[in-house]
């Protein structure tokens, strides 16, 4: 069975049809609590999670640094329950980061505004007014968090293998149309192709966090590239024993056949003060 991503609008019952298919299937729920617990072992701030989960950032957050730690970490936990299989990914961006791997089932769930509003009344006990604030806010909240950290448009269809409409559908009959397509010859004949991509993506991840975030080797622009355990290393250090140091990490790394270095060493120049 495919691995399975889930986006989904408030009020839309992706959430619902999330927990029937990981009941159905006794897959793993990853949701916003299992992500904290991997984000946790990672060392990465609880305040930085909580800062920018499914959130659109301030306009100062643009010019944080954490950003690019925080994303490096999600796609990191994301890629390692992936590779574990048996799983629907809820959220998260999921259909972003595991976007160009074969094989995995990329789910949108909406619903009309009306069926919304009144789902999040009977949910939260309130009136229509705050309802519809409610729902305008997490949609713009959900849109920037993809449009800050991915580039795109989380209402893009072409992101999606499927689209459901829960207008006129239970969370149960939805969940039944998302059974039928993962069960399809389509999905099930891609399975070898997707562990060998998951692999490869992990990989990259782990020499990329070795190399900046535990020896805080400082190399720019870094880029780690692994086709079946064969790595190609890019960037621009300033320091030629960083070029050296990084090509050792990842030679050391498990599963790795080959070291490809291609960072260029180039000196740090410093002209009126300011850094080139």
């Amino acid at each position: 069975m495919p691995i399975i991503t889930i986006s989904r609008q408030l009020g839309s019952l992706g959430t619902d049809i999330a927990q029937l298919l990981c009941k159905r299937f006794q897959y793993q729920c990853v949701d916003k609590e299992l992500l904290e617990g991997a984000f946790g072992e990672s060392g990465l701030p609880r305040e930085s999670v909580e800062r920018y989960d499914e959130k659109k950032p301030g306009f100062w957050d643009i010019f944080k640094t954490d950003k690019a730690r925080y994303l490096h970490f999600v796609k990191g936990a994301l890629f390692g329950f992936a590779r574990k299989g048996n799983c629907v990914i809820l959220g998260r961006g999921g259909q972003a980061a595991l976007g160009n791997i074969p094989g995995i089932l990329h789910v949108r769930v909406v619903a009309p505004m009306e069926k919304r509003i009144r789902r999040i009344t009977k949910r939260f006990e309130c009136d229509e007014r705050q309802a519809a604030k409610f729902i305008d806010q997490n949609d713009q909240e959900r849109g920037g968090f993809h449009k800050f950290f991915f580039d795109c448009n989380w209402e893009d269809s072409d992101l999606y293998d499927l689209v459901i409409n829960t207008g006129s559908l239970s969370a149960e009959s939805a969940a039944r149309l998302i059974q039928d397509v993962a069960k399809s010859d389509e999905f099930a004949a891609r399975q070898t192709e997707t562990l060998l991509k998951l692999d490869d993506l992990a990989l990259e991840h782990e020499i990329k966090t070795n190399i900046i975030y535990k020896e805080k080797l400082s190399i720019h622009f870094l880029e780690v590239f692994s086709q079946e355990g064969v790595v190609t290393l890019r960037g621009i250090a300033g320091d030629s024993r960083d070029v050296e140091q990084s090509e050792k990490i990842a030679t050391a790394m498990e599963n790795v056949k080959e070291v490809h270095n291609e960072v260029l060493f180039k000196p740090i120049a410093t002209t009126y003060g300011l850094h080139y």
